[in-house]
């Protein structure tokens, strides 16, 4: 497998990680690292990488990514560790409190997204606002899968924006989940526009849609966020589709892959993805199988066994669909003959197709670019009262107003829940008099 340059023998990550590090690393590092690859002098990088080693625009991207640096370092055998010992202490404090208010079955399998969680585990956003951190890429990627006409290529790029937001959206403490009808709008650094909404609140789905501001492409998705601790592991469940429409008619299909959560109450606390993602392009008869930790040992053999590569490792390959089943986004088993394009890397490190290099952690992402609050819709996300005050951090009275938003919503609840029953009992009192 090959690695860029920024990853040491021991696998830790040396990142200028403060956001007042220099820019000096500048023109010469960014080409250095363009065309460098340690173990194989022969993979190159794509020229439109060379634009995002020194991107100073109005996107909140560099703040995120040096944030997501301050907060994590690369573990030894793989994925994002948490290295913020007070905010973990705290954390993990937290967490034992409400496994004693709450009884075992927090750690028993029990849904999270509609279990009440203390306000000091969250941070000052909404989930929705969360959603855009993995736009951050988009105004390159996106761009360059517009512009070219071959099939193949397309599918490379949509792949790497893919990959590329998967270490930003790592950050340790849990957003706010948002309100049925919450909105959040914000615009991109090429010009395009993001608009999200929470359309359920149970189960939690978070709907957007990216507009490309001359239409070359459109991303439409949602999310259906489900999560459970069983011992100390959390897993999330990002379900739902995701479509990237292209002006030509093209378009690209895909899901998420799950996320683990490890070290919860104790040890190391270590973010992994895990699963496999399938994109999809049925005009052009193409897809792209990624598999996240291809090499996992599993529960049992991890304690006899050390694993071969580390555990934010990507395999995968673009083929031709023919005869190839696809059901309920999976591949079971890809004909050899069929295969037109191998990746390979991690999504800590690098990630290489057909020997060239797409991405590497080095890049600061554009991001997003935030709305004047004043602009926004009145169901906006940064209106919310709780996420305000945390802002300010008030703590007090963010937990006071986060307490009132709830019991409204569990009063909105019960009122519709009554109107359909009611609803339903008139439905059922008409048919019997019908007969």
């Amino acid at each position: 497998m090959t690695e860029v340059q920024s990853i040491t023998t021991s696998g830790e990550i040396k990142i200028p990680l403060s956001p007042s590090s220099s820019s000096s690393s500048s023109s010469t590092t960014a080409t250095t690292i363009a065309n460098t690859t340690t173990n194989n002098s022969n993979v190159k990088s794509i020229p439109i990488l060379s634009q995002c080693y020194s991107f100073s625009g109005k996107g909140n991207g560099k703040e995120l990514q040096d944030k997501i640096f301050r907060q994590n370092s690369r573990h030894p055998n793989g994925g994002w560790k948490f290295v913020d010992d007070v905010e973990l202490k705290k954390q993990r404090g937290v967490c034992w409190s409400l496994v004693k208010s709450v009884g075992n079955s927090i750690i028993e399998g029990k849904e999270l997204t509609s279990t009440c969680l203390p306000i000091e585990l969250f941070e000052a956003r909404s989930f929705l606002e969360k959603v855009t951190d993995i736009m951050a890429f988009g105004p390159l990627y996106l761009k360059a899968a517009a512009e070219t006409n071959d099939p193949i290529e397309r599918l490379k790029m949509v792949a790497s924006f893919v990959v590329s937001g998967l270490h930003l959206s790592t950050t340790i403490s849990k957003p706010f989940n948002p309100l049925l009808g919450e909105t959040f709008e914000c615009d991109l650094a090429d010009g395009s526009s993001a608009f999200c909404e929470q359309i359920s609140h149970h189960p939690p789905i978070s709907s957007w849609k990216l507009l490309e501001k001359d239409g070359k492409y459109k991303y439409t998705g949602n999310f259906i966020w489900s999560a459970g601790c069983r011992g100390n592991v959390v897993k999330g469940c990002l379900k739902g589709q995701h479509n990237i429409e292209f002006s030509d008619g093209t378009i690209i299909s895909f899901t998420y892959p799950d996320v683990l959560i490890k070290g919860i109450f104790w040890g190391d606390r270590v973010t992994e993805f895990c699963g496999k993602m399938l994109f999809t392009d049925e005009k052009n008869n193409l897809a792209c199988e990624l598999v996240f930790n291809p090499n996992a040992l599993g529960f049992v053999k991890s304690f006899f066994s050390k694993q071969k590569t580390p555990s934010d490792s990507i395999d995968g390959k673009i083929f031709r669909i023919n005869n190839n089943k696809i059901k309920d986004g999976n591949c079971d088993k890809i004909n050899s003959d069929d295969i037109v394009s191998r990746m390979e890397g991690t999504w800590l490190t690098s990630f290489i197709i057909d020997q060239v290099e797409y991405w590497n952690i080095k890049m600061v992402p554009h991001g997003v670019i935030y709305r004047d609050p004043e602009s926004t819709l009145p169901t906006d996300s940064g209106r919310r009262d709780d996420i305000k005050h945390l802002k300010m951090g008030n703590l007090e009275e963010a937990k006071k107003f986060k307490a009132l938003i709830e019991d409204n919503q569990r009063k909105q609840k019960k009122e519709k829940d009554e109107k359909l029953k009611k609803e339903e009992k008139l439905r059922k009192e008409e048919k019997k008099n019908q007969k």
